[in-house]
């Protein structure tokens, strides 16, 4: 029975008359073909197994084993700028984004700022040091990936360390604060915010003017930016279509009008909805004498609707008074969801209307309403 080598200490063996390496490292086992077996390339092959036994002790162990292989090895070329500033020019000029203004590359780029020195070997683990989510790690390694290939190919890196890490498991949950309303519960709430019941007398804004806003989001399960950035523009009342193709982006500082980006939809999605005689009715008066590219929804002020503010100062309010459990306007668009299903429209023209695809559109935004009085007979 043969005797296993010390951890970390390489034998050399003739193997089909050529020279291979072999140990082991960290429990996985590594083999190196090398030259033709004779004693000239031996001298060779145990200085190359002398290299790997110090490197293996040293930490600086090469698990691609280019180092070892005596073939030529790319190039690396210096670094001309921080870790940083690669990242927000890679961002900028090749991803055709900006760190300033959309959120996940702000996030990655606020991310690696705090990590101080960035190199190949340690970026790794940087990454897996953070606490945050599966979903917020899968989205930064997907990130960091890609902007992994462009140091390649720019010869700063030899190799992508993210290249064979698993994205995280991500389980869905679906949440309370979205759970879709009842029909009672929307003729309640659309009637409240309608006729003022829960609006302070004191109050310079009546919650009445954002009756139709409200009323289109129970309608058309649009989401909040998309209704926000609705334009006059996309209300066709001549072939009774509403065309829903962008949306005003909230900002990364706060909701307010004046830090929101024009954007094409979440998905990049166009999609077009009927305009029904009761959508006709409420958006009509909203549209006359304005220009095509004003806003259909505006706040008192005209400006763009700051859903943070609409959801605390006005939903929330009548939420609570009615004795309603408290949602998000969210919950609009999965209630839009649920009663399209309930009410026999196929998940396909669900997930249409909704512009998403029908797996989405099932296991995300489809709640069942009511629950049946009867089961299938035997």
């Amino acid at each position: 029975m043969g005797i296993k080598n010390p951890k970390g200490s390489v034998s050399i063996e003739n193997y089909r008359n050529r020279i291979r390496l072999r140990w082991r490292h960290q429990g996985k086992r590594y083999a190196l073909n090398l030259s033709a077996y004779n004693q000239l390339n031996l001298l060779q092959a145990k200085k190359t197994a002398l290299q790997i036994e110090q490197d293996i002790i040293t930490d600086n162990f090469d698990s691609t084993l280019v180092k070892y292989s005596g073939k030529p090895v790319a190039e690396v070329k210096a670094i001309p700028k921080s870790f940083v500033e690669l990242f927000e020019e890679w961002t900028i000029s090749y991803k055709q984004m900006d760190c300033e203004v959309h959120t996940n590359y702000n996030s990655c780029r606020n991310m690696i700022r705090k990590w101080g020195k960035v190199t190949q070997d340690n970026v790794l683990g940087k990454l897996n040091k953070e606490t945050f989510c599966n979903g917020t790690y899968n989205r930064r390694l997907t990130i960091l990936k890609s902007f992994a290939d462009w140091l390649i190919t720019k010869s700063y890196w030899k190799q992508n360390p993210f290249q064979l890490v698993q994205r995280k498991k991500v389980k869905h949950v679906k949440l309370a604060k979205r759970e879709p309303f009842t029909e009672i519960e929307i003729s309640q709430i659309l009637h409240s915010i309608k006729n003022d019941t829960f609006c302070s007398n004191a109050s310079r804004h009546k919650h009445s003017h954002y009756y139709e806003f409200l009323y289109f989001m129970f309608k058309t399960g649009v989401r909040n930016a998309e209704a926000i950035g609705l334009r006059v523009s996309s209300i066709n009342c001549e072939d009774n279509i509403i065309t829903i193709k962008e949306v005003m982006a909230r900002g990364l500082k706060n909701t307010c009008s004046v830090n929101r980006t024009r954007k094409e939809t979440k998905n990049g999605k166009i999609r077009q909805l009927p305009l029904t005689p009761d959508l006709y009715e409420i958006l009509t008066p909203l549209v006359q004498n304005k220009q095509p590219d004003d806003l259909v929804f505006t706040s008192p002020k005209g400006k763009a609707i700051d859903d943070h503010n609409f959801q605390n100062r006005v939903f929330k309010v009548i939420l609570s008074n009615l004795n309603i459990k408290e949602r998000t306007l969210y919950a609009c668009r999965h209630t839009f969801g649920s009663r399209c299903i309930d009410q026999g429209i196929t998940p396909v023209m669900t997930a249409f209307l909704m512009g998403n695809n029908p797996e989405t559109a099932l296991k995300r935004y489809t709640h069942q309403i009511n629950i049946p009085k009867d089961l299938p007979k035997i």
